[in-house]
This record gives C-alpha cells, structure tokens and sequence, in this order.
C-alpha cells in the first residue's frame, strides 16, 4: 500500500496538467477489482446460523455519475458483485440435495455462488487539492438485488437457489490523483452490506443472512470541470 501511494504521488507530480475547476461540475467513473466475501451465516426456520456458506474471491465492478461541490461529493452509483462457494456448514435441519434427500449435518464441497445488483447515492468527503493527490471518505445507501445458488452436488439440482431485494449500504474510502486535466486515477475500498436477505430453499425452508463484502478497486475518473482560472496580474 505504501508503494502505491508514493506511485500515485509521483504519477500526479510528473503527469498533471494544468488542473480543471472541479468545483461545481459533473463526472463520470468506471471501477472495478477483486473482493472478499464474508461466510453468510444463514438463520434456517429461526434457528440461527444453521447454514453457513463459505466463498471463495470474487470480483467487484460498477459506474457512476458525480457531482463535486468543492470539499464534499454526490453520486449515483450502479455496482455488481460476484464469488462462487467453496463449501457449505450444513446445521441440524439438514440442506436439500435430490428432490427428497437431505445432506445432514456436516461440512460439504459446494458448488454455486452469490452476486449483488445494487444501486446507492454516496456522499463522499475530498481532502486534498485537485491538482494533487487527494484523499476521500464517504459512503452510500441503496438498494440491493442479492441471489445465491448453492448445492453439494454437481449433478443434482441446487439446493438453494433464490433471490431478494432490500436495503444495502457501504463505507468507502480511497486516493486519487490526476493523470491528464481531465482524467484521474485512484484506488478505492468498499465495505458492503446487503441486510436482512431472506431467501427459501427448495423444501420451502426460510433463510434468512447477510451479504458483506470487502473490495479494493481501480478507479477512472473523466472530469467534465473547466480550465481553472488563471491567477490575477500582480498589482503594478
């Protein structure tokens, strides 16, 4: 990390050019990078974490649009997540396999994954000049379509395959800095969280989890500020 700070210090020192008016204009960002799911632990019929998924890496992308008003930013941000299980926790109600067969307790390969559709407004904090490199810290609220599909058996049907919609937020923090007048680069962190996701397995069980998430993303930032003023003459 300490690396690719000094890397985008040096960047912004060597690639500005003469910096934009920020303030009070529009933007547009692409971002995109591997993430980390958390175990989804899984209440079964009221019985807590009687179903854990455990998933291996995934990956993270989106875009938004922004509009910066000097030491404070709102966006409009369309994001998806995605990460295949790697194995399940099965509790004491067992998990469906073949249309009448029950996995019992125990922990098994898995095979499917969980994604995350989600849509949020963020307000985000600069510390920094725009024409160097600048810090942010914010976060987001939205709403969230998350899906999971999840069985222990390649050849048999997924026990678990649904989907839900409801409120989501994040934590985001990040750097940036300037590579041309217009176009920024930046490394972006994003806490995630899809609450209260409540699904049914094949049997008709209700679940209900969690979908949290850790990402660390590249960003491209296309600024649509003007030329910044040039300092006035000095007095004669």
């Amino acid at each position: 990390m300490r690396n690719i700070v000094i890397g985008m210090a040096m960047a912004s020192t060597m690639l500005a050019s003469p910096a934009l008016a920020r303030e009070d204009s529009f933007y547009v960002q692409v971002e995109g990078g591997p993430m980390l799911v958390e175990d989804i632990d899984f209440t079964v019929n009221g019985i807590e974490d009687d179903l854990t998924a455990d998933y291996d890496h995934g990956f993270d992308f989106g875009g938004l649009v922004g509009y910066d008003f000097g030491p404070v930013r709102l966006e409009a941000e369309g994001s998806y997540r995605e990460a295949d299980i790697n194995e399940l926790i099965v509790g004491t109600q067992g998990f469906p396999v073949t249309a009448v067969g029950v996995a019992p307790a125990g922990t098994y390969p898995a095979a499917g994954f969980a994604n995350s559709l989600s849509f949020m407004v963020n307000a985000l904090a600069d510390f920094g000049e725009d024409d160097g490199l600048q810090a942010f810290v914010g976060g987001g609220a939205g709403v969230a379509r998350t899906k999971v599909e999840a069985g222990v058996s390649l050849s048999q049907p997924a026990g678990l395959d649904d989907s839900d919609t409801g409120f989501a937020w994040q934590i985001l923090a990040g750097l940036r800095a300037p590579l041309t007048d217009r176009i920024d680069a930046g490394l972006k962190y994003r806490f995630y969280n899809a609450e209260n996701v409540d699904l049914v397995d094949r049997f008709g069980d209700a679940l209900e989890g969690q979908f949290r998430s850790h990402s660390l993303l590249g960003t491209l930032t296309y600024n649509f500020g003007e030329p910044a003023a040039p300092p006035p003459p000095p007095p004669p």
